[in-house]
């Protein structure tokens, strides 16, 4: 393979952009090279009139941690195999930058595919919104409202962080005892964070809400969501913890899992991070380990096994992340995240792989999926036009 072809791959690769016979195309480089000096070598002559600031070579060693692990699976060889990447993270991380997944102070051309495509119009990527509805229907807009103490009910206070984070507090308030219901609720363009009564840690991702109450007497802790939950469940014995999501029950003890109940998916996907969850809805009930996810959805229920966790968690952690994903589903995280519509056509049928933060602005995000050469877009006001 020559090194234009080599540069090429690794560039798509870094990005996600690569097609899988091109994935396999550098997988099977990857086996059969035996010079860690020519490989490092095709990164630092790509790259040798760009100098890194510090701070870039920290973000790229960091970066390089997870293409070791994405190497790692392509080519089933154990990172130790593949360490000849490690003298290059310096040179990588130009690419990483050039290419959208870190910026540094600054940046090497951009390739052609991406330099030619011009999106006029764009749109700001979404941030910390979301409103609480009080058990009275008086509405606060947490985005703007001052840190501190918000709002007292029934036996909870009701504080905001300085990291925009609210915490319930059940403690030793006037008129414990008595329980209300609350609603967080995030617009499109928005995402939240919540610590529930009992210390359950709640984030929410965008066109998403949890209704709970301000405090948990009864046996049992139960809360309804809308649109995508991820939960770290506060472990209690004696008071099971019950999830509700368009007709389907996840029962968890203390447990970390993600809930994906978006109507527009077609299914409620919980998966499961850690501990032991029992999902159930009318087709019957079903019990998952870690790695797995269970699919409500059509009458039936269906278990998935070995999922790609850091697929399902991407958004919580700040990332768009895409492994095989249709084009729908791409469209339907960015249209939710932008606050943008889609055409609802989408002529391609072609499986997207890509990894960027969600702080890009739409137009980078786009961009990058053009790189794939098998999808252009066009923005257009508030719609996000798909063309092949």
């Amino acid at each position: 393979m020559s090194n234009a072809r080599i540069h090429y791959l690794v560039n798509r690769f870094m990005e996600g952009a690569c097609s899988g016979d091109e994935r396999r195309e550098l997988a099977e480089w990857v086996n059969q090279s035996g010079s860690d000096t020519a490989v490092q070598a095709v990164l630092e002559e790509a790259w040798r009139n760009y100098e890194p600031a510090d701070a870039d070579r920290q973000a790229g060693a960091a970066a390089m941690d997870r293409v070791y692990a994405r190497l790692s699976k392509e080519t089933d060889r154990s990172r130790h195999h593949i360490a000849w990447w490690k003298p290059a993270a310096a040179a990588a991380v130009l690419l990483l930058a050039g290419l959208g997944i870190w910026q540094g102070t600054k940046s090497p051309p951009l390739p052609i595919a991406q330099a030619q495509q011009d999106h006029t119009d764009d749109a700001m990527p979404g941030g910390e919104k979301a409103v609480l509805t009080l058990s009275n229907g008086r509405q606060i807009v947490l985005d703007s409202a001052a840190d501190g103490l918000l709002a007292q009910q029934g036996g909870a206070t009701i504080n905001k962080l300085s990291n925009g984070q609210l915490v319930y507090d059940d403690g030793e308030a006037p008129g414990a005892g008595e329980v209300m219901y609350n609603t967080m609720t995030t617009p499109r363009g928005g995402q939240y964070r919540l610590t529930l009564p009992d210390g359950t840690k709640a984030w929410l991702n965008s066109a998403s809400s949890v209704t709970f109450p301000t405090a948990f007497v009864e046996n049992t802790r139960s809360i309804n969501i809308t649109g995508e939950v991820f939960l770290e469940v506060a472990r209690d014995e004696k008071k099971p913890f019950t999830v509700k999501a368009n007709g389907v029950e996840i029962a968890v003890l203390g447990t970390h899992f993600n809930v994906n109940a978006y109507p527009e998916e077609g299914a409620v996907r919980t998966t499961l991070i850690e501990g032991k969850v029992k999902v159930s809805s009318a087709a019957g009930a079903r019990t998952i380990a870690p790695g797995e996810q269970v699919q409500a959805g059509a009458g039936k229920l269906e278990v998935r096994r070995n999922v790609n966790l850091d697929e399902v968690t991407g958004w919580k952690n700040g990332r768009f992340v895409f492994e095989g994903a249709s084009i729908t589903q791409v469209m339907h995280q960015l249209s939710r995240w932008y606050d943008m519509e889609t055409d609802g056509a989408n002529p391609v049928d072609d499986r997207f792989y890509l990894d960027v933060p969600r702080s890009k602005k739409l137009s980078d995000v786009l961009k990058a999926l053009e790189l794939t050469g098998k999808v252009k877009f066009k923005i257009e006001g508030k719609k996000i036009i798909v063309m092949k």
